[in-house]
Order: C-alpha cells, then structure tokens, then sequence
C-alpha cells in the first residue's frame, strides 16, 4: 500500500502539522482527529464513507478536513473514468484547488493532502482545505431580498450578474467543468453598503474533471445546475437570459444564445421536477 501527502509550505508552520499529524488524520476515526484546535464533525445524509470536519486551529483560521474511506466501486470507477487512474480523490480536490489558484480563478485555498491507495484503488485519503470568504452565494442573496437591499434591484443586480457570468466563464475557460455548480457552492463575499466589488470563491472542487469528449453537454449540467439554484432564489427570466448572455459574450438575439437557452431551461426544468419530488418525500 502507497501512502503519499503533501502540505502547502505556507501552511506548514502557520497550522504547526506534518506528515505524521496527515498520517493521524487518515486513521483516526475520533470526533477530533488532532488534539489541537477545536474540531466540529459536519455531517449529513449520504457521506456513506466519508468524514467531514470544520477545524479551528490555535491559530484561529478555519479549515476543513474531508476524509474518504470505503469508497463505492461506483466512485472509484468514476475517478479512474473521468478524473485520475493513480491518485485519490483527496489528491484530486488539492490538484484543482492549486490549478484554479494558479490560472487566478478564486478557489478555497488548498493546504495539504494524505492518501493510501492500493494499486489504482483507494483506500483512504484525507484533504485540507481553508474556508472560503463570505457566505453561499444563495444564502446571500436571500438575506440580501429580505433586507430590501440595494444590491437586488436595478443596475447593481445587473452588474453583479454579469460578474457571476464572468466568474462562472473563467473557471470553464480553463476546461475544467464543476458538475455540482449550484450557487451554495459559489461562496460570495459582498458588502451591500459599499461600492467594492463582490468577491467569489468556488468550492467543493471533488467532481470537478476537465472532458476530453461533448463539452458542451458538461457546460450545459454546470449551466443548468446554476439556473435551477438561480431560480429558487427569485431570479427572473431576465436575469437568467443576462447571466446567458454575458457568459457568451454574445448579444440577445444571437442564435447561440437561443441555442444554449433552450438546453439550459430543459435541463434546469428536470433539476426542478427532480428538487419537487424530493421535497415531497419530505
């Protein structure tokens, strides 16, 4: 069995861990994997295997640590298929963080990364990640609606839909595709009383693979996916048409936008029957 990590050099001191402490976090199975800091055990339904914890070093910054364990052959086939035939998921979530960083589109900063894994298989891996700035983007805006702010109505909602565009349109351009692009995991950071620019930060980076083969059906999942979540939270028809048409660059009444317009709405209908039925399972 293989087991490799890394840490980002300017977190090694600043948390004060190693690989041993990454080694720690692989096997522990505790509440609190380390005993420094303070540990807060995030859960929810159908992590199957995985772990997830919000960390609060000595230090006071905020990280999360996801473990995998006891992957699902259905996982391990969809790594090997679409994302990497050598390393973990683990590693895989730290390799994007990094590149994302690099081609300067705003991504949760990655820290370190630990994985065993048995031939191509994996066995278990661990990553850290910083909290992104700000809030989900839809949890936002639905304070921002309820306080009647400025920013959800006229020139300042449109201008902070074409820089949602214009976010969404970097991070595709550099090939990579999200397939979980809903607004909760586009993280905003806006101060509605001030003229700064909103600032956004993309997260939960672990589906995230770059398609060699039909990139426009995955631009359109990622599309569809932000205008179903767009749509819970009020957007009208407009919005969405000007988020379409400053994503494209192109003008209303370009036929790429109808062309793109049309599949988005079918696919973000079928997202919306889909969220009903679930809500009515309670």
């Amino acid at each position: 069995m293989a087991t490799r990590s890394e840490i980002d050099a300017r977190w090694r001191d600043a948390l004060g861990i190693d690989e041993n402490a990454l080694r720690e976090l692989l096997a522990s199975d505790a509440d609190a994997p380390l005993a420094t800091g303070q540990w807060n055990p995030l859960t929810k339904p159908g992590l199957g295997g995985r772990r997830r914890w919000r960390w609060t070093p000595n230090g006071g910054a905020v990280i999360y640590v996801k473990r995998y364990a006891d992957t699902p052959l259905g996982a391990q086939w969809d790594r090997l298929r679409r994302q990497t035939m050598s390393r973990s998921r683990a590693w895989w979530e730290f390799e994007q963080a990094r590149r994302l960083a690099e081609a300067s589109v705003p991504a949760a900063a990655a820290i370190a990364f630990v994985e065993q894994m048995r031939g191509v298989l994996e066995s278990r891996s661990v990553v850290l990640l910083a909290a992104a700035d700000g809030a989900p983007f839809d949890a936002r805006w639905r304070e921002f609606e309820q306080a009647g702010a400025a920013i959800t109505r006229g020139t300042a909602r449109f201008d902070i839909t074409r820089r949602l565009a214009r976010f969404v349109g970097a991070f595709h351009g550099t090939g990579l595709r999200h397939r979980d692009l809903y607004l909760c995991h586009i993280f905003a950071d806006i101060d509605a009383n001030t003229p700064r620019p909103p600032r956004f930060t993309l997260i939960d980076l672990a589906r995230v693979f770059r398609p060699r083969m039909r990139v426009t059906r995955w631009t359109i999942k990622d599309l569809s996916q932000l205008d179903a979540s767009a749509r819970q939270i009020g957007a009208t028809r407009t919005d969405r048409l000007r988020f379409l048409q400053a994503y494209l660059g192109l003008q209303r009444r370009a036929p790429r936008v109808r062309w793109f317009a049309q599949r988005i709405v079918a696919k973000s209908d079928w997202i919306m029957r889909q969220i009903a039925r679930r809500d009515a399972r309670g």
